[in-house]
């Protein structure tokens, strides 16, 4: 199996922003790719296999190239062993772990959900040595089902900045988070839209501040 198989990539235009949301990418561009027969419509989005390569390495794998932090990629299943079900998250140089609780993805119109979201972070090394990185993806699972379909995950893959504090549900950091981060965590976490990926501590001081 090829890492990639996409051959469309192209710089985008000045401007261009790719930023679907999670019911778009579950039920428009996954659901397409693993119905088949409509490559061409889902070509914004590569197919990559994200554990053959590091993460600095996948955004250059990307089906248009732009100033975006986000970047997206289908990739097939990869599983530790032939007849396992346990997801291999392991590169060469480190491993993908999940963090916090899966979250529901729904369809709008029905109210029905059709992917778990779940996050990741990469580590360097190996277990239980490894040393976090501010890469994290975003890991979508659907949970529909229909006959004859390709079996493939898309994964939304993006760098936190570095003097974001990081949040990954009760695990140490070398991050410094004050109480008063939380604080401003919990209030972002109160609007729709703002994502576990997106936080960052200027939007949360301009924002408390009556700057936005």
């Amino acid at each position: 199996m090829t890492s990639s198989t996409t051959s469309f990539r192209t710089a985008s235009p000045v401007g261009y922003g790719f930023h679907p949301s999670d019911e778009e990418l579950v039920n428009h561009f996954l659901r397409l790719k693993m119905r088949g027969g409509s490559d061409h419509v889902v070509s914004t989005i590569a197919e990559v296999n994200v554990c053959d390569f590091e993460p600095w390495e996948l955004p250059g794998k990307s089906a248009i190239q732009s100033n975006d932090p986000e970047c997206y990629f289908f990739s097939p299943r990869n599983y530790k062993y032939a007849k396992s079900q346990r997801a291999n998250r392991t590169t060469k140089t480190g491993y993908w772990k999940g963090t916090g609780k899966d979250r529901t993805v729904t369809a709008e119109s029905t109210g029905k959900q059709i992917a778990t979201k779940r996050t990741l972070v990469f580590y360097n090394g190996r277990v239980p040595n490894g040393v976090k990185t501010n890469w994290i993806m975003h890991e979508y699972n659907p949970t529909f089902d229909f006959p004859n379909k390709r079996d493939f995950i898309l994964y939304k893959l993006k760098k936190s900045p570095d003097d974001t504090p990081a949040f990954d549900g009760g695990e140490s950091s070398t991050s410094n988070v004050t109480e008063e981060d939380v604080q401003l965590r919990t209030q972002l976490e109160s609007f729709n839209g703002i994502d576990e990926g997106d936080y960052n501590l200027n939007f949360a001081l301009n924002f408390t501040n009556g700057n936005m």
